[in-house]
């Protein structure tokens, strides 16, 4: 069983303003994994769409969720990012199946979320996680530039994914990012990324929880019932 202590990770802050992100291969343990898979599966059971393979909103629905937000491990790790205050803003449940297969496409999540103050997330891997089963890729350094979405046309993502960029990039630069169970990364909300394809056919279960600094509320927080200030507690 891997430790419950959190990871040591030199050098994590020069790693995510250099590249855009990170990963931390080992920050939660299998048996955890388990357990929140189980509730994701009946948080999507009660309270999704049928088609749907992203849930907003697991932490207003969930308490379990919403401890997860606050995690002593996952605060560790994100002090070494963000050293001053955090506060969690919201989280989505994202699977891939044999019956939802599909890539998603490239795009930053800022453009979900236009003039807002800077954020990061946190796709923790519910699964293992593998280029057949519907890996993370990243553009790395690419959160340093700006981009121009299109609008996504829905074809192949059930319109969930309504922003969209078309690569123009030599692949060799794009990294894909498998994890073991319990493995996380964390990423700018200006980082390009995308998905592979579930060719396998496997679960592939995660779960991003997104994070700002912790200043006043803007406009677009409001409505994320589950937002709160994770560091400094108290």
């Amino acid at each position: 069983m891997k430790t419950s202590a959190a990871p040591e990770l030199p050098g994590l802050h020069a790693q995510y303003e250099r590249e855009g992100y990170c990963v931390i291969p080992h920050l939660f343990e299998e048996h955890e994994c388990r357990q929140w898979k189980s509730e994701a599966l009946r948080v999507l059971r009660e309270h999704a769409k049928a088609s749907a393979t992203v849930y907003v909103g697991a932490a207003a629905t969930s308490p379990l969720f919403y401890a997860l937000a606050s995690h002593p491990r996952l605060v560790a790790v994100l002090r070494e990012i963000m050293p001053h205050d955090i506060a969690f803003l919201s989280d989505k449940i994202v699977y891939k199946s044999q019956a939802q297969a599909f890539a998603t496409p490239w795009h930053c999540d800022a453009a979900y979320w236009p003039s807002t103050r800077p954020k990061l997330s946190v796709w923790i891997a519910l699964d293992a996680v593998s280029e057949d089963n519907g890996a993370l890729k990243v553009l790395p350094g690419s959160h340093r530039d700006r981009w121009q979405h299109h609008d996504g046309d829905g074809r192949h993502s059930n319109n969930e994914f309504t922003q969209a960029i078309v690569p123009d990039w030599d692949a060799a630069r794009e990294k894909v990012c498998e994890l073991p169970q319990g493995g996380a990364i964390i990423f700018s909300d200006r980082l390009l990324h995308a998905s592979c394809p579930n060719i396998a056919g496997l679960d592939r279960y995660s779960l991003i929880s997104t994070y700002h600094a912790a200043a006043a509320d803007e406009p677009f927080d409001r409505p994320f019932a589950a937002r709160h200030i994770v560091w400094p507690t108290g």
